[in-house]
C-alpha cells in the first residue's frame, strides 16, 4: 500500500483526529483511540501498516513514522 500522507490528510482529518488523542498510545491505543475520534478507514488501514509497534508521545511522531513509510515505499 502506497501511503501519502498528504492524502491522508485532505481537509486537516489525519491532525484533528491526532491532535484530539491523549498521549501516550501505544500502538493499538492508537488506532482505537483515532476510530472513536472519527478517522475514516483508510486513516486506520495506513495507521495499522505503516507504524511500527510503539509507543508514540505526540502527533508529529506519528505524523514522522507515517512520511517515513510512505518514502520508504517508493
Amino acid at each position: 500500500m502506497q501511503i501519502d500522507y498528504n492524502q491522508l490528510n485532505v481537509g486537516g482529518m489525519l491532525d484533528k483526529v491526532l491532535s484530539s488523542l491523549p498521549y501516550p498510545l501505544d500502538k493499538n491505543e492508537l488506532v482505537t483511540q483515532a476510530q472513536r475520534a472519527g478517522a475514516n478507514q483508510q486513516i486506520v488501514n495506513a495507521m495499522q501498516q505503516a507504524l511500527p509497534d510503539k509507543t508514540f508521545n505526540s502527533p508529529e511522531e506519528i505524523k514522522n513514522s507515517i512520511q517515513r513509510a510512505g518514502q520508504s515505499k517508493h
